[in-house]
């Protein structure tokens, strides 16, 4: 009589991100669908509680405490909240101690979109020249909105997606350049990149090749 074997596979774990505005979390939801990160949460901060990056740091504490999430994320570009370098590095360790990590952008998300078009060869601040770049260049003459991911956009993050270790090796390196100026990171998009893959695994492309041609 055969030994019935013990099944010893572990739960996976899961990822919560948690996005500061309605167009951010469109975006990852996305890019949840179309790499089959079945393990990934994404949400959007509901109107009104995300009034300051302290709210948002303690709305994602309570967020990954209530669903037991292994890894929590809070998405937000500077500009979503009005935030500066200084205001997020004093939120640094509160952030720790609510076990909440930060995936920031400065000055704007969309600094995400520049980096699939090119590494910049100094700190842009200016959120609105990075926005103008990405609709011309990305987004094909639409400000990037929620609304344009829901018509126009549906396809945005499969149309990047070949791109996407260019855009994640540009943030890297246009992190040395912004820390020299700022002292902080203008993203922690990489440290994200990273983590997803440990949690996550490698993105399955392999459903998606219609939609990419």
């Amino acid at each position: 009589m055969k030994t019935r074997k013990k099944n010893i596979t572990q739960p996976k774990e899961t990822l919560l991100l948690v996005c500061a505005t309605e167009a951010e979390a469109l975006y990852f939801s996305q890019m949840r669908k179309d790499c089959r990160y079945v393990n990934l949460t994404v949400m959007q901060v509901p109107e009104g509680k995300a009034k300051n990056l302290e709210a948002l740091i303690d709305f994602t504490g309570r967020q990954r405490s209530r669903g037991r999430f292994d890894s929590a994320w809070a998405l937000f570009g500077f500009d979503d909240l009005g935030v500066g370098v200084n205001d997020v590095k004093e939120m640094e360790e509160y952030a720790a101690k609510k076990k909440v990590k930060m995936l920031y952008f400065n000055p704007t998300f969309e600094l995400w979109f520049l980096l699939h078009l090119g590494t910049p060869g100094a700190f842009v601040s200016d959120a609105g020249a990075i926005k103008e770049k990405v609709r011309t260049g990305v987004t094909n003459g639409t400000p990037f909105s929620a609304e344009y991911l829901l018509t126009n956009g549906l396809n945005l993050h499969i149309r990047l997606f070949p791109m996407h270790s260019k855009a994640d090796l540009g943030a890297r390196n246009y992190n040395d350049i912004v820390r020299t100026q700022t002292g902080l990171e203008a993203t922690t998009m990489p440290l994200f990149d990273e983590d997803i893959e440990a949690i996550c695994g490698k993105a399955d492309m392999s459903h998606n090749q219609k939609a990419r041609r």
